[in-house]
């Protein structure tokens, strides 16, 4: 994953105060054994006193150099292509990477982002981006596949369907089971929850198949309990009113 350069200057910069601070603290701890020994030991312990004023010196020193690498570290500009942010790097990325602000992750090919598309899932309207690198495109709510590929003329070319990109549909549906895998205990319990019947109600239905279950109701909402129905092995049909 590509560094920031922010994070390359927070590394730096907290290696610049540690040294220096390491550096000032056996800088002093030095002169006072140098100071010490003269009165109490009579030069016994110049040597190590010499050596820890020299190493605190080194150590300001190379904290004054990396605070000098901080000015250097260079910057590379990289926009998010879904939330604008600038994603300041240390380097041009050779791999995609998240961005920054929105966690999304920015499609990169030839060190430059790529452009994303947006499109409305066909089964729950949420809203979900693609670029050039998607094989496939999975809706990041309800986990629906949207395709990417169409035809024209019988050759293939990358879009998203209509039929799956536009989903405003004012118009009302009617929900109609026509078939199931027997009177399984899930079904039954599903079909109470989705039509506030008793279980003698919903028993009833399902020996009266094709029957319909709702009508008046949403596309959005008939996609949703088909799609209910199916995870306990029943298919169900939704079709437009009038």
């Amino acid at each position: 994953m590509p560094l920031r350069k922010s994070d390359v200057i927070e590394i730096i910069g907290e290696k610049a105060v540690g040294f220096s601070v390491l550096g000032v603290v056996a800088a002093a701890i030095g002169f006072l054994f140098r100071n010490y020994q003269r009165y109490e030991y009579g030069g016994m312990l110049t040597g190590i006193a010499w050596v820890m004023i020299l190493g605190g010196l080194g150590l300001i020193a190379f904290s004054i150099y990396a605070s000098w690498q901080m000015k250097q570290v260079t910057g590379y500009h990289v926009t998010c292509p879904y939330c604008s942010a600038k994603n300041v790097l240390v380097e041009p990325p050779d791999d995609d990477f998240k961005c920054f602000v929105c966690h999304r992750v920015i499609p990169i090919k030839d060190e430059k982002p790529l452009p994303v598309f947006q499109v409305r899932c066909g089964y729950c309207n949420e809203l979900n981006y693609y670029s050039e690198k998607n094989d496939v495109l999975i809706c990041e709510k309800c986990d629906h596949e949207i395709p990417l590929v169409g035809e024209d003329e019988g050759k293939e070319i990358r879009h998203v369907p209509k039929a799956y990109a536009v989903t405003d549909d004012e118009r009302l549906y009617e929900l109609v089971l026509v078939s199931h895998a027997g009177h399984k205990e899930e079904l039954i319990t599903a079909l109470q929850h989705m039509l506030a019947l008793n279980r003698n109600q919903v028993k009833q239905l399902l020996d009266e198949v094709p029957v319909t279950l709702l009508t008046g109701i949403t596309r959005k909402k008939a996609e949703l309990l088909q799609a209910q129905l199916s995870i306990h092995s029943a298919a169900a049909e939704y079709r437009p009113l009038g």
